[in-house]
């Protein structure tokens, strides 16, 4: 069964990405030169938690660990006022393990009967699609825009007597923000950015806080070191469909080229 966003679920979350709009004023938006920036880097992240409608642990009873999760983005800045700004991500996140379920454990329809050893796949593998504006960009840097984040994974258990497979396929909106300070004439530069929504039985709060070098290597070019912590955290609580209550989380590094 695949994971779908029913129509109240819908309700809200355009009414929220309507009151962001309209707060996100396009006077405050600005960019002082056009800028290009691509990235690439690994996130350790680590599952704990519980899916499945008999709450089953991804850590203990699943023994689903740590995993580098291989991204990139690029992002698109422009002297345009009443345009914003764009940065496409995509981030490859999965994880397999070996793990004994008890008896009446249930993912989503099939129950398994008796206790058995099951091979595990988790796969939250997504790409975001973000339009944002810069508030603010001196020493300061302040973006707010929405994000379209596309899920395209599954998870699945398969016993020796049963299996179950949940299709992970969802477009969701959620707000997203960014700030960040730079320490002019040192390279160095930290930010925190996030992605979040909270609507209905749906709850995602996806942050990272990081520290980045930069430096230059062209008259145009500069290369950079990122090096942080990010933090998913995913709520789900519909009865008719997959449920969890679980979070993600671990330290990334990643490079950077800004043009």
């Amino acid at each position: 069964m695949a994971f779908s966003l029913s129509s109240p679920l819908h309700s809200g979350l355009f009414t929220a990405l309507t009151v962001t709009a309209l707060t996100i004023t396009p006077v405050f938006a600005s960019a002082d030169i056009v800028g290009f920036t691509a990235g690439i880097g690994t996130w350790q992240s680590s599952p704990s938690g519980n899916v499945g409608s008999t709450d089953i642990s991804l850590d203990n009873t699943l023994n689903l660990s740590e995993e580098n999760a291989n991204y990139g983005f690029i992002a698109l800045e422009h002297p345009i006022p009443l345009l914003p700004n764009l940065r496409l991500a995509r981030i490859d996140l999965q994880w397999a393990g070996q793990g004994v379920v008890p008896a009446g454990t249930r993912l989503d329809e099939v129950t398994f009967p008796i206790d058995q050893a099951v091979d595990v796949d988790l796969d939250l593998s997504h790409t975001d699609v973000t339009f944002y504006y810069e508030v603010l960009d001196n020493l300061v840097d302040l973006d707010l825009g929405i994000s379209a984040r596309i899920f395209d994974g599954q998870a699945s258990l398969v016993g020796s007597t049963e299996q179950e497979q949940v299709d992970l396929d969802a477009t969701i909106p959620l707000i997203y923000g960014r700030a960040g300070i730079d320490l002019t004439f040192s390279g160095l530069s930290a930010s925190v950015s996030g992605n979040w929504i909270n609507v209905n039985d749906f709850n995602l709060i996806d942050w990272s806080a990081e520290i980045n070098y930069d430096f230059s290597i062209a008259p145009t070019l500069e290369a950079g070191l990122s090096i942080g912590y990010r933090s998913m955290l995913i709520e789900i609580d519909d009865r008719d469909e997959l449920r969890a209550d679980a979070e993600f989380d671990g330290l990334f590094v990643g490079l950077r080229l800004v043009f």
